[in-house]
């Protein structure tokens, strides 16, 4: 198991525990674009989405709401597809 896919298990199951740089990783693994916004925001679009990905940071880390809310709408994009 590579290491990207053990972090990607861990988002699943913990995103709480991931920083940002490993949110951000998982993301792009999963075909997100990143996309700068306004301020401290990140947005993350990906095509079969029609809704973007919004994380504020601060201090460089997000809160564990944002991740989760992540997570929740990865799982809702995997069972779409």
């Amino acid at each position: 198991m590579s290491q990207i896919e053990k972090l990607y298990k861990k988002f699943l199951t913990q995103p709480e525990t991931l920083k940002y740089h490993e949110l951000e990783k998982v993301l792009v693994y999963l075909n997100f674009e990143r996309i700068e916004a306004k301020g401290s925001h990140v947005k993350f679009k990906h095509r079969k989405l029609t809704f973007d990905i919004v994380i504020p940071l601060h201090k460089n880390d997000c809160k564990n709401f944002y991740k989760k809310q992540a997570r929740n709408q990865i799982t809702s994009l995997i069972t779409k597809i």
